[in-house]
C-alpha cells in the first residue's frame, strides 16, 4: 500500500505541474466593472407589532377604542434585483482574492391583506388591514477569494449590507382608510459564492449566490385620530444573480 500510495504520488507531480501552468496562462488580475440582473427569493419580512388606539378615536369602532393590539408574523416575498458592480482582483497562483461593491435597484416586495384586523370578526366585522413591504434598493461591500482555473474563477464573499426598507400600512373600515407610510435606511451583512468565466481579454460572464441580511429597526407611526403605532421588521432574502463584467 505505501509503495502504491508513492507511486500514485509521483504520477500527479507531473499533472499538477502542468495544471499550475494551465492556470497561470490567464490572469485575472486588475480592475472591472459591470451589470448585473437577476431575482430576490425568499424574502423574509418578520414583523412584530403593536397599535394604540385612541379612546376617542373617530375612525375604529368603539369597541376598540383605548385598546392595545399586538401583531406578530413573517410575510415572505420575491422580486426583480439590478444593478452596477465594480472591483479589484489579485492572483497569486492559481489563488484571486479582492474587493468588490456593488448597489442594486430591487423590487423584493411582500403584500398582504388581514381581515377583521384589529379587533376581529365581531368587534370589527367591516375591517382590514392591509400591509405591504418593499426592499427599494441595498448595497454591499465585499471581500472576494477564490481559485482560478485558466479563465474559470470560482468564489466565495462576503461583507457589508446596506439599504432601504418600506412599510406601508392601511387600516380600512368600512369605506375609510387610515393610512400610513415609513421607510428606514438599513445596516447589515452579506455572505454568498460565485463562479465566473472569461470570454477574452477584457470580457467575463458569472452567476452569483448572496444571503443579505438587513437586520432590524424600527417604524413608529402617529396618526390623525390619536391612535399610535409601533413596528419592528426583520428583513433578509436570498439573490441569485447572473452578470458581465469589463476588465481593464
Amino acid at each position: 500500500m505505501r509503495k502504491l500510495a508513492i507511486l500514485a504520488a509521483a504520477a500527479a507531480l507531473p499533472l499538477s505541474a502542468a495544471a499550475a501552468h494551465a492556470q497561470m496562462d490567464y490572469d485575472w488580475t486588475g480592475p472591472y466593472i459591470g451589470v448585473n440582473l437577476g431575482q430576490g427569493r425568499d424574502a423574509d419580512f418578520n414583523l412584530n407589532a403593536e397599535l394604540d388606539i385612541a379612546s376617542d378615536s373617530t375612525f375604529f369602532p368603539g369597541a376598540l377604542t383605548g385598546e392595545t393590539f399586538p401583531t406578530s408574523r413573517r410575510f415572505g416575498g420575491d422580486g426583480l434585483v439590478g444593478g452596477i458592480q465594480g472591483g479589484f482582483n489579485a492572483q497569486t497562483g492559481m489563488f484571486v482574492w479582492g474587493g468588490e461593491v456593488d448597489i442594486q435597484l430591487s423590487d423584493i416586495s411582500s403584500s398582504t391583506s388581514i381581515a377583521n384586523a384589529p379587533g376581529g370578526d365581531t368587534a370589527n366585522p367591516d375591517g382590514f388591514t392591509d400591509l405591504r413591504f418593499e426592499v427599494d434598493y441595498f448595497a454591499t461591500a465585499r471581500a472576494r477569494a477564490g481559485v482560478a482555473m485558466d479563465r474559470f474563477l470560482i468564489y466565495a464573499t462576503g461583507g457589508y449590507a446596506y439599504g432601504r426598507v418600506d412599510f406601508d400600512r392601511n387600516y380600512r373600515v368600512g369605506s375609510a382608510e387610515l393610512t400610513a407610510s415609513a421607510n428606514a435606511n438599513r445596516h447589515g451583512w452579506t455572505y454568498g459564492a460565485g463562479a465566473e468565466y472569461a470570454l477574452g481579454d477584457f470580457w467575463t460572464v458569472r452567476a452569483e449566490y448572496l444571503k443579505v441580511d438587513l437586520g432590524r429597526d424600527s417604524f413608529d407611526t402617529s396618526y390623525e385620530d390619536g391612535t399610535v403605532g409601533r413596528a419592528t421588521i426583520n428583513t433578509e432574502f436570498d439573490v441569485i444573480r447572473t452578470g458581465l463584467n469589463l476588465r481593464f
